[in-house]
């Protein structure tokens, strides 16, 4: 009676351990691509900045800290004029559609508060003449992102409506946002949840330039 009852074991556990370890490799290559994005992004960076000095690392980190963070609280206060000036018009239209849809629904959304925990650069591309230049960083913050509405605070799709946001969890959010060069800053020009696998790291072919 025992071998059927050993054989439906057999059965069901080898197939799911064999699951377990295509996922632990899935993901073991998801955190690999990613420690390589970084590093090939530093080195980049490293080389870029003895020729130009807006691709420092240090201050490129700085810079782009601030921009997030001043970016941020303008579209909180729906301050139209300071995105219009760094952002671009494609992105500045998305949230300007959102804002009005929560305007329409009598609802004001926050992000409250807004840590930012970390931001380095993930990818980039370098081409004779700062227009053609684009870097991407990974944004790491914590944050309580909700809407206030006529009923209370909630956080949209969840359902549960609170007198105060105390009660909302603080979550740790990653995005990835996308900035070209101007002349004297950086504009920001897409924002992503997930790393824009789109943009190829291209700046190779500068060094391929440079070796050659």
């Amino acid at each position: 009676m025992l071998e059927p009852l050993l054989l439906t074991v057999a059965v069901v556990t080898v197939p799911f351990g064999l699951y377990l370890a295509f996922d632990r490799k899935e993901t073991d290559k998801r955190v690999q691509r990613r420690i390589n994005r970084h590093e090939r992004t530093r080195e980049a960076l490293r080389r870029l900045s003895q020729k130009e000095e807006h691709w420092n690392p240090s201050h490129l980190r700085f810079e782009l800290r601030q921009n997030y963070r001043t970016i941020q609280k303008a579209r909180q206060n729906g301050d139209w004029v300071q995105l219009d000036s760094m952002v671009a018009a494609g992105v500045v239209g998305e949230w300007h559609k959102e804002w009005d849809r929560h305007e329409s629904l009598g609802l004001k959304w926050f992000l409250d508060p807004l840590e930012i925990v970390d931001v380095q650069a993930v990818n980039l591309q370098n081409r004779p003449g700062f227009d053609k230049d684009f870097v991407t960083v990974e944004v790491e913050t914590r944050r309580r992102e909700y809407v206030q509405g006529a009923l209370g605070f909630y956080q949209e799709g969840s359902g549960d409506v609170s007198d105060t946001p105390d009660t909302i969890p603080i979550d740790m959010v990653k995005e990835y946002w996308t900035f070209v060069r101007r002349e004297k800053d950086w504009c920001l020009v897409r924002c992503d949840r997930k790393f824009p696998e789109s943009l190829a790291f291209v700046d190779e072919e500068s060094r391929s330039d440079e070796e050659a």
